[in-house]
């Protein structure tokens, strides 16, 4: 029976997206551009990050979200985006503002995070 409701609701032609909807499923589904190299010190500061407890590859999408919070020797920017349940993502984006990469911790791991973004400022910038 589940399976019968699915498909009405699934085939309901009286049913049209507004553009308020159009427009957040396409912000929800586009992708940030891809760097397609990196540079040693931007290799140095993903190590540092994918070694963060609990760190997880974030949704590209939120990399326009991000905002700068300072930017390494090389021009690698490093950027931070918290999400309304205040889940701390960090990006890292190259001179011409392509990701490089994105993560992000849960609540328990932020302090986690934060100390090694204090570390990267400290030593690369």
């Amino acid at each position: 029976m589940s399976s019968l409701v699915n498909k009405k609701l699934a085939v309901k032609e009286d049913f049209r997206l507004s553009q308020k909807g159009i427009d957040w499923l396409k912000e929800w589904n586009t992708e940030a551009e891809i760097a397609t190299s990196i540079s040693q010190i931007a290799q140095k500061v993903v190590e540092i990050l994918v070694n963060v407890p609990g760190m997880t590859q974030a949704h590209s999408r939120d990399f326009r979200r991000s905002t700068p919070i300072f930017t390494l020797k090389d021009g690698t920017v490093v950027k931070i985006f918290i999400n309304p349940a205040n889940v701390k993502h960090i990006f890292l984006a190259d001179s011409n503002n392509k990701m490089l990469f994105g993560g992000y911790v849960g609540w328990i791991h932020t302090k986690g995070l934060n100390q090694a973004i204090e570390k990267i400022k400290h030593s690369l910038t």
